[in-house]
């Protein structure tokens, strides 16, 4: 899957600099915290490389619709979970994780919010998870807006800093990236709370 999708960057740098990319970025960006399971992320780094002087214009922007999408993924979850929430559950054969975000809400509350905002888990099921189980909208939106913001403008700052070594950076080290930072979260939160 890691393979697959930096052969898709380096595709898509080739078409990056047309500008419909912006639309195109914001409309995956949005989708993916639905339904699309890749992140937005193999859009966002290519597009950053054609208009680095961009990047935290880019990095706002992302952010920015990816939240509208949790939104709709909230609001899915809250009033539509019988008619799409189920589906989109089942589409990602994720019924079963349920009782587990579940209890994860239950003991974390809106750390797990943050963790799956900037980290490699689906947030997409946290989205609609978090409104299914009637959770803060408030707490949520606050936490998706710390988490993607973070995600999305350090990943455009480290595209502007280190150019196309950084998707190599990003291929080499992304999993142990996330993992890290997704735990300084969790310290920082404890620490403050």
């Amino acid at each position: 899957m890691k393979k697959l999708i930096f052969n898709i960057i380096s595709k898509i740098i080739k078409i990056s600099d047309n500008k419909k990319s912006l639309n195109f970025l914001a409309i995956f960006s949005f989708l993916e915290s639905i339904i699309i399971p890749i992140p937005p992320d193999i859009f966002l780094i290519p597009i950053t490389l054609t208009k680095r002087y961009k990047w935290f214009y880019l990095g706002i922007f992302t952010t920015f619709f990816s939240i509208l999408g949790g939104i709709l993924g909230y609001v899915i979850g809250m009033y539509f979970w019988d008619l799409i929430g189920m589906k989109i559950v089942n589409f990602y054969d994720a019924h079963h994780h349920i009782d587990y975000i579940r209890n994860l809400f239950n003991k974390y509350g809106w750390v797990v919010i943050l963790i799956a905002g900037f980290s490699p888990i689906p947030y997409k099921i946290f989205t609609v998870s978090s409104g299914m189980m009637g959770y803060s909208f408030i707490v949520f939106l606050l936490c998706s807006l710390i988490s993607r913001g973070l995600r999305f403008i350090s990943l455009t700052f480290l595209v502007n800093k280190y150019g196309e070594k950084s998707i190599k950076l990003a291929e080499k080290h992304f999993l142990k990236f996330t993992i890290i930072l997704s735990f300084m979260i969790i310290i920082f939160v404890f620490l403050i709370f």
